[in-house]
């Protein structure tokens, strides 16, 4: 039986000096002596040299193999390095306090870059084109001409969603509040609104999309897309088919509410006639939610029945920007009610649990709770996985490494309001596991790390067979239900669960498994900017 097998894979970008730093070695049952790793630099020459951790990981559930880790957290010297055991050497690596800088950037920019009804001109990418869809200046909604362009292209064709620039902009204000560095972050993108800094230039570019999508009435219209038709290999200006508005849902109006009160609170010390009107905005969905609290939609894209986790971020929302006791006891109630996933499209309520725990509220202790509870879940979970994800096969379906990113988010909202360790910790090991720490030996992000993904399933990469830096991939998906062909034919070879991934774009390309979306970018865009600027 072979001792070893693959190369020590980490995170590929690197890490900060005084933060943990791990990999994980593929290897046999059979060794009689722990290895010695080594980290030198590329050049060869050694600066730091422990043996493998004693524990031998049993992971073929996940990922087939068997694993043991090497820690070498002691050495904070800056460079760039690599790690040997036996004649194995892993993808380089930095360390240095700005490791995250560039991802943070380029994780902003490619909302620029996926701006809709915009013509793009991009000198650094190189990615050009004139404005599409056009017929969004004068869609029809209740028989009514509506001036519907802007937002973003959602993911890897050019549908646009109400909730998700809603995710999308709350988690860039989320950036700017949490780092007050962040109003620095330069994208290299011609500003539109005078005065804002580069990030919050992105935010509002949401923003204005949104507002348009709201009806006289309070209520919010779902998403406008190509009613299940993609012109899939065409760029924006060259697609054939008619635009559709889909009606308003109460999802949307409880998302809505929930970023446009924050956007009050961000947007007051730039622009107070903008901040008043995201206020106005949101108070009037909070009077149509009140009374329709139970309207879903039929999306096959984003299916999703339950209101109750947007209605809670709308009512921890409004407790935070008004202060009202009534408010307070409802928020309380609706974060207990919720039976979801922390953070996802489907369940977004945590955005609105930080405000209320950042807040002069009366329901501050149960917003904390449920921040600090869904944390300790989540580092219970990494620290079971060598890797840093999970060890339940089930863990690993579409949109996996959204999932992962969503809980470093969480996690990372946690170390910002408690002084423990634990939670901080467990997200650094989540952005490990997305950056190539996993079983691929794979960086899921475009353009950062050695190997990294190299064929988004998007339709940049698509037309013009250029990829944007900076867009994070869809992940491991184990399910064949809804998979593409490709992707398909790996699960069904027996693949284990967290290696079933296709890198590829093509006409048959692998949207199950590499089809990223503006929801993923913006939790990756937060969690590097939190720990690293």
């Amino acid at each position: 039986m072979n001792t070893t097998s693959g190369n020590p894979r980490l995170n590929q970008l690197g890490f900060r000096p005084g933060r943990p730093k791990r990999f994980v070695f593929s290897c046999g049952t059979d060794l009689v002596e722990l290895p010695v790793f080594s980290i030198e630099t590329l050049d060869g020459r050694r600066v730091f040299e422990g043996r493998l951790d004693a524990k031998l990981h049993d992971l073929r559930r996940t990922t087939g193999e068997h694993v043991r880790t090497g820690d070498f957290s002691a050495l904070r010297t800056p460079g760039c390095f690599r790690v040997r055991v036996g004649a194995a050497i892993s993808h380089p690596f930095f360390i240095g306090e700005t490791v995250y800088a560039t991802l943070a950037r380029d994780a902003a920019r490619a909302f620029f870059l996926i701006r809709a009804n915009a013509a793009i001109d991009d000198a650094i990418t190189g990615i050009q084109h004139a404005a599409g869809h056009s017929s969004e200046a004068t869609l029809p909604v209740d028989g009514m001409p509506r001036d519907l362009t802007g937002g973003w292209y959602n993911a890897g064709d050019f549908g646009k969603w109400t909730h998700m620039a809603a995710i999308s902009a709350s988690q860039m204000m989320w950036l700017h509040e949490l780092r007050p560095t962040a109003h620095r972050l330069s994208l290299a993108v011609p500003p539109i609104f005078p005065g804002l800094p580069d990030l919050l230039q992105q935010a509002r570019w949401g923003l204005e999309w949104l507002l348009k999508m709201q009806n006289a009435d309070g209520s919010v219209l779902h998403k406008i897309d190509s009613s299940e038709r993609y012109a899939w290999g065409s760029a924006p200006e060259h697609d054939p088919f008619p635009r559709a508005v889909y009606p308003a849902t109460s999802l949307d109006a409880g998302n809505f509410i929930g970023v446009m009160l924050q956007a009050e609170r961000v947007f007051a010390a730039y622009d107070r006639a903008f901040a008043a009107r995201c206020r106005r905005a949101a108070l009037s969905s909070w009077r149509w939610l009140e009374t329709h609290p139970g309207v879903t939609g039929k999306d096959v894209n984003y299916l999703d029945t339950d209101s109750s986790q947007e209605i809670a971020w709308a009512t921890c929302a409004m407790a935070a920007a008004t202060g009202e006791a009534t408010l307070a006891r409802r928020a309380v109630a609706a974060l207990a009610a919720v039976r979801a996933p922390p953070l996802s499209w489907l369940a977004p309520q945590v955005l609105g649990a930080m405000s209320l725990a950042r807040s002069g509220s009366a329901a501050v202790s149960a917003a904390r709770d449920a921040i600090l509870g869904s944390a300790s879940a989540i580092a219970n979970r990494v620290e079971a996985d060598p890797y840093g994800f999970s060890t339940n096969p089930d863990d690993y379906h579409w949109g996996s490494t959204e999932a992962a990113l969503n809980a470093a988010v969480l996690c990372l909202f946690a170390a910002e309001i408690d002084v423990h360790e634990r939670p901080r910790r467990a997200a650094e090991r989540l952005l490990d596991y997305v950056l190539g720490c996993n079983a691929l030996d794979l960086s899921f992000v475009t353009s950062h790390g050695n190997r990294c993904v190299q064929r988004p399933y998007h339709w940049a990469c698509r037309v013009w067979g250029i990829v944007m830096p900076g867009w994070a991939s869809g992940g491991a998906n184990r399910f064949a239900d809804g998979a593409d062909p490709l992707l398909k034919a790996v699960i069904e070879a027996g693949t284990p669960p967290a290696r079933c991934f296709v890198d590829a774009c093509e006409a048959n390309g692998s949207w199950a498994s590499n089809e990223g979306q503006t929801s993923e970018n913006a939790s990756l865009l937060l969690a590097a900017g939190l720990l690293g600027l």
